[in-house]
């Protein structure tokens, strides 16, 4: 199984937010109410982009 990254880019810096394997997270929780709420702790604030990296392709999710 390959591992998903999500992850946002801040200030021109990618910022990890969390990452999961292949075969357990769909990409729709990344972005749901509950993965928003995650990555806003893990923040401080509400991000304004989600990026995933599957297997080198980057895909903006928000």
């Amino acid at each position: 199984m390959k591992d998903i990254i999500y992850f946002t880019k801040e200030d021109g810096n990618n910022r990890l937010l969390f990452t999961s394997n292949n075969g357990s997270t769909n990409w729709r929780g990344a972005i749901s109410k509950l993965g928003l709420k995650k990555a806003e702790k893990q923040l401080g604030h509400k991000p304004t982009n989600i990026y995933m990296l599957v297997d080198g392709c980057e895909i903006k999710l928000i």
